[in-house]
């Protein structure tokens, strides 16, 4: 497992090095019992359990959080078998705890942010839980600043370290929220064609070399329109679409300052052709954006309009020889159901639940 930095901690793998700070963190009464665990009595017994989980019987991922300034491990996070969808492979459980002396000083958030950068983009997992006691109000402020979605309150479900069973609040992030947030935190966003300028439009469509073959998406060639003609044609989409064509609204991506990176299309029904091979959603980079991890990003903006307009299982496709496409619709939780032959080609299928 590689050591992870933030701005002021190193997330690594404990060391028998590290015992005494082990020991002071489990002891502390106020971290244990908050957590579901019996606070240690003994450095010998916080070895003991140091090297049952150090020996694979504890956390698949099991880290200590260091404090750079001080040098010294202040807590501890962890990823796991989450024990309710245990049968997932694609889940992983997210455990956290922080000395008392460090509460309130935005560590765990910090901490918790920096693990969520491993399990999807290193683990590549599609849904990340998390859990607290329903007092655990400190828990619960962590779990929110990081975007996390409430899933509910199950009476009694937690066993406590003294044999009590303890109501808890659970909450669970998908692959395409991750990303979501990660997008919003960059400035990154959809804007509608009509608020884009006519000499952006026209850069982006020249730097994508002219409607042709490899321009996606398809809702922003011109074909041989005036752009006037264009941006008609495209607000059109939305409401009444020409015969046969599914109505559509289509964005572009944009960053912070407004320039258009790429653009997005999304069907608002599924037409026969779209449901065996176009899908919900089309998107395309402008070429000197390729290549920097930006179209999840772009993907995920889009899964968001999709949610809003009801859309609660969203079809995505790509070309099967298109390997970055395919890699993009699974880091936003892209399931393959199979591939559609027409004509010699293939194209993957992928469903994202909203």
């Amino acid at each position: 497992m590689q050591t992870l930095e933030t701005k002021r901690l190193l997330l690594r793998p404990w060391t028998l090095d590290d015992l005494e700070s082990f020991y002071r963190f489990g002891a502390d009464p106020a971290v244990g019992p908050a957590a579901g665990w019996k606070p240690h009595e003994s450095l010998e017994e916080s070895r003991e359990i140091f090297q049952q989980w150090s020996s694979g019987q504890g956390p698949e991922i099991f880290l200590a959080i260091v404090e750079k300034a001080a040098g010294v491990p202040i807590g501890n996070i962890t990823l796991h078998r989450d024990m309710y969808r245990g049968h997932n492979p694609q889940c992983k459980c997210l455990g956290y705890g922080l000395r008392k002396d460090c509460w309130g000083q935005g560590y765990a958030t910090e901490a918790v942010n920096a693990v969520m950068d491993y399990a999807f983009q290193g683990m590549k997992i599609k849904l990340l839980t998390v859990e607290h006691y329903v007092d655990n109000d400190g828990s619960r402020r962590v779990i929110g600043k990081c975007g996390f979605r409430y899933e509910g309150t199950l009476r009694r479900s937690l066993r406590a370290w003294d044999g009590t069973y303890r109501d808890a609040c659970y909450y669970s992030m998908t692959a395409a929220e991750y990303r979501l947030s990660r997008a919003k935190a960059a400035g990154l966003s959809l804007m509608l064609p009509e608020d884009v300028s006519k000499e952006a439009y026209l850069a982006y469509h020249q730097e994508c070399g002219g409607d042709g073959p490899r321009f996606n998406p398809a809702a922003m060639e011109q074909k041989g329109r005036s752009y006037e003609q264009w941006l008609r044609d495209t607000i059109a989409m939305r409401t009444t679409p020409p015969e046969g064509l599914a109505a559509s609204t289509a964005w572009f991506f944009v960053d912070r300052a407004g320039r258009v990176l790429g653009a997005v299309d999304l069907r608002h029904t599924l037409n026969d052709y779209l449901m065996r091979f176009g899908g919900h959603i089309g998107y395309g980079l402008r070429p000197n954006c390729q290549g920097k991890g930006l179209a999840p990003y772009m993907l995920a903006l889009c899964l968001e309009k999709a949610q809003e307009r009801g859309i609660r299982r969203v079809l995505v496709t790509c070309d099967d020889l298109n390997v970055a496409s395919a890699k993009t619709i699974e880091a936003c939780g892209g399931e393959l159901e199979n591939k559609a032959e027409e004509g010699g080609r293939l194209t993957r299928r992928y469903w994202i639940g909203l």
